[in-house]
């Protein structure tokens, strides 16, 4: 595609959108390798840290290099999580009832197959197909009961941010493969172990902005128009301020992206692949929130505070001693009321003392929509960035949007500063040990198809065979 020329001369080395963790490790990498640039952030909002929220806590391992380094770098050390709390109970809804151990039972299973069959979508060289069926009919298929479906379900729209029935096989394999496995997210997302460390999310910002004391971060900010020339970029507010730079990073999830108007418009290669499911649910919201008690009522109940719930999806964990955090699924229209359901839904398990916190906290956004390839390459000027945008270890978590960040941080200067970028700089991908393929036996790959359909299917049919056999022999007799 042939852009056109324009005739300003560009204000800024490099423009910065959106001032999430993706946006802020952005620029606090630029000036680790070129301090001397001129650097702009722009944001929609009214604070900084994006899905972050404030006053929150999230959760870091061993295996997130790039997060951890980006600690070093701020001078900032994770906390590890409380060890008595692994030995004590969950409170989840998967885990009562009478169809509670075969519903795991065939959960597991099914997290075993998908886990086994997801080395071959790590690859670069991988093209999405073309599918009859979606993750919902994928997930109906082989699980049998509500309460394993559910999870899956859940967890389907957390990745991709859309519902299961809108998301095909090899796009949610594609997503989970590039987060570091499907194991990996549920850690994450619902089981937060005791070997992961804890960071404030507000002393991280804090600790971040004082390192970027020297560039300039507009709020209140959002970006509408972006016109993409050959030897800048030009991004126009809501404002109708223009901002001109030679190179600039789009640091925002890939459904705020598609909000933008380009010019001219961004190449197919680039967009994901256009669905007709689109529409048919409403789209879900997610609120994070943080509760703060005089004690920790979940530890005197003998829980460790790890909760889930599946209708509606509400997960929490005890984030700091007498402190619950979490999040919640829902729609737009109850964000006045979900902090209340939340409440409501805790004191029913943990009793009445849940009801009055002495200090709670509710922060919404939308979900990040994850329906394609995840893609690393610049178009010209414009480089991708956030968590939700582009391949990375962790997407939709904190070492993904660092790793991102970085990435495109190394892509920028080295539109604008070439030289001073090293070949090292730009191993940014290089794969980590702990990501290697590990090839599965057969025999366990087989094994991990098993589910209570094909079970009973294939028991029928030895049964029916037997029967069939005795009745010739019988007969011959």
């Amino acid at each position: 595609m042939d852009l056109p020329f324009g005739t300003q001369t560009p204000e800024l080395d490099v423009l910065i959108v959106g001032g999430g963790l993706s946006g802020l490790s952005s620029a606090l990498k630029i000036l680790a390798l070129e301090s001397t640039l001129k650097v702009r952030m722009i944001e929609a909002s009214d604070g900084l840290g994006g899905l972050m929220g404030q006053n929150s806590t999230r959760l870091v391992d061993a295996a997130q290099q790039d997060m951890l380094a980006l600690l070093t770098l701020i001078h900032l050390s994770p906390r590890r999580r409380r060890s008595i709390s692994g030995r004590l109970r969950r409170c989840w809804d998967l885990d009562r009832g009478l169809t509670a151990l075969p519903a795991k039972f065939e959960l597991g299973r099914y997290i075993e197959m998908l886990d086994l069959r997801m080395p071959k979508f790590r690859s670069k060289r991988f093209n999405l197909r073309e599918r009859v069926s979606n993750m919902e009919q994928h997930i109906c298929h082989h699980l049998f009961f509500s309460k394993s479906r559910n999870f899956m379900l859940n967890l389907v729209q957390l990745v991709c941010g859309v519902p299961a029935n809108e998301v095909d096989y090899d796009v949610f394999m594609s997503v989970c493969s590039s987060c570091g496995g499907l194991k990996m997210l549920i850690d994450f997302y619902f089981t937060y172990p005791t070997s992961f460390d804890e960071i404030s999310t507000q002393m991280l910002i804090e600790n971040i902005l004082e390192q970027l004391q020297f560039i300039k971060i507009i709020l209140n900010c959002r970006a509408v128009r972006l016109e993409h020339f050959k030897n800048y970029v030009q991004v126009t507010d809501d404002q109708g301020n223009k901002h001109t730079a030679q190179a600039a990073i789009l640091a925002i999830p890939w459904n705020k992206v598609q909000k933008l108007q380009f010019e001219p418009r961004i190449p197919k290669v680039f967009l994901p692949r256009t669905t007709s499911r689109s529409g048919q649910k409403r789209r879900q919201v997610i609120s994070q929130f943080q509760l703060r008690y005089g004690k920790s009522v979940w530890t005197d109940l003998g829980y460790s505070g790890n909760f889930l719930s599946s209708q509606p999806l509400v997960s929490g964990h005890e984030c700091r001693m007498s402190s619950f955090c979490g999040y919640v699924l829902h729609s737009p229209e109850d964000q006045d009321e979900v902090l209340q359901d939340v409440v409501d839904l805790l004191a029913e398990h943990f009793g009445e003392e849940m009801r009055q916190p002495l200090e709670c906290q509710c922060f919404t956004d939308e979900l990040n929509v994850a329906q394609h390839k995840p893609q690393t390459k610049p178009w010209h000027r414009v480089i991708w960035s956030s968590s939700s945008a582009v391949g990375t270890s962790y997407r939709s978590l904190m070492g993904g949007a660092v790793q991102s960040g970085f990435r495109a941080a190394v892509n920028a200067v080295f539109v604008v500063r070439p030289q001073v970028v090293s070949w090292k700089d730009m191993l940014v991908d290089r794969p980590k040990n702990g990501q290697d393929i590990v090839s599965a036996g057969r025999i366990r790959g087989l094994l991990s198809r098993l589910n209570l359909y094909n079970v009973t299917f294939y028991s029928f049919f030895v049964i029916g065979l037997i029967w069939l056999l005795n009745l010739g022999y019988a007969r011959s007799i």
